[in-house]
């Protein structure tokens, strides 16, 4: 009996940017994504806000496709008959939840240069907002290692096998650095992306202190002032987003700065959009 796979911890954008497989070929082998710093993944553990689950089915098959948001942004999850107990957690699920799920990662590539991530979940469960906040600090360390582990490979100036022998004292994931840096193209300018990408990552989970003054421009206020309209606006089936833009400028908010601040409660699992243009609160 072969060994399952580890599940490997990734942020959405870095697994939604990634296209390179390896193994979908050889018989009774496991299918394998590589994302862009050359971490290998067969199962992902991923934790974020379930934002949205909807019925897909056809023909008496039922088929979830639910959306996930981590505050880099969304892991889509499909659940059918090969997952019967996703299946059913999310026929059932409300929305917004701090969900966990541990799954195969899955490449779709229905036309050239077209490519669509999901995961196939094994298991869905329900967690707490600590939960959710450790999984982004270990996950930010993880994805700084690789990091480092792919700028090490770069700096090396190796190609193929003999930068995977080089990077194999420094990581399990030499062969996937090997393949990633051979695929992906300016891996330079997206290791120094993906940093960016960890430390805003991190600041969702940070507690910002109260502005000492009454300023526009802090994002502190913005924030509080722009999730208590939400909250006064909401009458049960969220609010829209012109209205919400109209009762900002009355507090002299303009629309970049509501932009912003929507955007930093949505990466801070604060607030969601179940439909395009509808805005709620978790």
């Amino acid at each position: 009996m072969s060994e399952r796979e580890v599940a490997r911890r990734v942020f959405a954008r870095e697994f939604n940017d990634s296209n390179l497989q390896q193994g979908e070929s050889a018989e009774r082998s496991a299918n394998f994504i590589v994302t862009p710093s050359g971490v290998i993944c067969n199962r992902v553990f991923v934790v974020g806000v379930l934002t949205e689950v909807e019925s897909i089915g056809t023909g008496g098959q039922a088929m979830h496709r639910a959306r996930v948001a981590d505050p880099t942004g969304v892991f889509t999850v499909y659940a059918g008959e090969y997952q019967p107990s996703a299946a059913l957690f999310l026929s059932s699920a409300k929305t917004p939840a701090y969900v966990a799920v541990v799954g195969k990662a899955r490449v779709f590539n229905p036309e050239r240069d077209t490519f669509y991530t999901s995961i196939r979940p094994e298991e869905i469960n329900v967690v707490d907002e600590y939960v959710r906040n450790r999984w982004i600090y270990n996950t930010a360390l993880f994805t700084l290692e690789a990091i480092k582990n792919m700028e090490r490979a770069v700096e090396s100036g190796l190609r193929g096998a003999e930068l995977e022998r080089y990077m194999r004292p420094f990581t399990c994931d030499a062969a996937g650095i090997a393949r990633a840096l051979d695929h992906y193209p300016a891996i330079r300018d997206r290791m120094h992306a993906y940093r960016k990408m960890v430390v805003d990552a991190l600041s969702a989970i940070v507690d910002v202190a109260p502005p000492q003054k009454a300023d526009a421009s802090c994002d502190g206020m913005a924030m509080a002032a722009i999730e208590g309209l939400i909250k006064r606006l909401d009458r049960g089936g969220g609010v829209r987003y012109e209205a919400l833009l109209e009762a900002s400028f009355k507090l002299g908010y303009d629309e970049a700065m509501v932009e912003k601040t929507l955007n930093a409660l949505m990466d801070a699992g604060r607030c969601y959009e179940p439909r395009i243009g509808i805005l709620k609160l978790t």
